[in-house]
């Protein structure tokens, strides 16, 4: 029986009162959401780090992040949002151990030699000889990404996070096989694994090579250069003659104050009623 369907299992015998969590795995859940809560607020402010949870994300931003930008303001409930998914991250640790999946290890620091640099992590979770990663999604990426039949490979093809390099690393650090995410949608609860390939040794060569590049960047001070250009606006799939910042580089917290800066601008789409960001004034 896979991960999921063990989960199911427990959760159904768990609606009809058949089954209980054992007091050390509550006592585990708490110190974990405690922690959450100590790594959100009670943290001081850390200079940028090559780590394992971050190395995958696009150079461009890691280069700013480096060099001490300055980033846009985010809104104070984003404080909330971070450490609601640190909570249901420490749930789906609770329910995996409780349900009888083989978990052989959780939360393991770990470290990997990336070129000329010592890269460390923390892991999530062990599963029968394979690291997987929890994530706390939103809808979106979990309808669309995660828990799509191809997740893995959307994922690949999407990644401004870097949660593939990210898996590979935690799992080379081991010496064992990336078995995928364990994903749970933070507005609907909804869970799912998303499974990585049994035979990822391609996606794991280019993973760890994207991430040794990274950090061979960053040590060497290399030029800053962005990874992303303007995209063309099409309504209709037929350009509009604006052009309009990639998906990723929307949710950059350096795009107005380090990077593309005065030549984009907020703006009402002239054909619809959403806002985007446009180089230029839209037409």
């Amino acid at each position: 029986m896979g991960i999921k369907e063990t989960i199911d299992t427990f959760l159904a015998k768990a609606l009809d009162g058949e089954t209980t969590i054992d007091e050390a795995t509550v006592e585990r859940f708490g110190d974990r959401c405690k922690d959450a809560l100590r790594k959100q607020f009670n943290n001081d402010k850390h200079d940028f780090s090559i780590r394992m949870s971050g190395i995958g994300k696009p150079l461009c931003q890691q280069q700013l992040a480096k060099a001490g930008a300055d980033a846009e303001i985010p809104v104070p409930s984003l404080k909330l949002k971070l450490a609601y998914g640190d909570m249901v991250e420490a749930l789906m640790m609770a329910v995996l151990e409780a349900s009888g999946v083989n978990v052989q290890s959780f939360q393991e620091k770990v470290e990997y030699q990336l070129g000329s640099t010592k890269i460390k992590g923390t892991l999530d979770v062990i599963i029968d000889g394979k690291v997987y990663d929890i994530k706390s999604t939103s809808k979106y990426a979990f309808d669309f990404k995660f828990n799509k039949p191809d997740g893995f490979q959307k994922i690949v093809a999407d990644d401004p996070f870097g949660y593939v390099s990210q898996g590979y690393l935690y799992a080379a650090a081991k010496g064992m096989s990336f078995g995928g995410w364990i994903a749970f949608n933070k507005e609907t609860g909804n869970y799912c694994v998303t499974e990585a390939p049994a035979e990822g040794g391609a996606y794991e060569r280019v993973a760890l090579n994207d991430a040794r590049k990274n950090a061979d960047a960053l040590n060497n001070d290399d030029e800053f250069t962005r990874c992303f250009s303007p995209i063309p606006e099409l309504v209709r799939k037929k350009p509009t003659g604006n052009k309009t910042l990639s998906v990723t580089c929307r949710y950059c917290k350096f795009k107005e104050t380090a990077c593309w800066k005065d030549e984009i601008v907020f703006r009402k789409n002239p054909r619809g009623s959403t806002f985007r960001w446009y180089f230029g004034e839209p037409k």
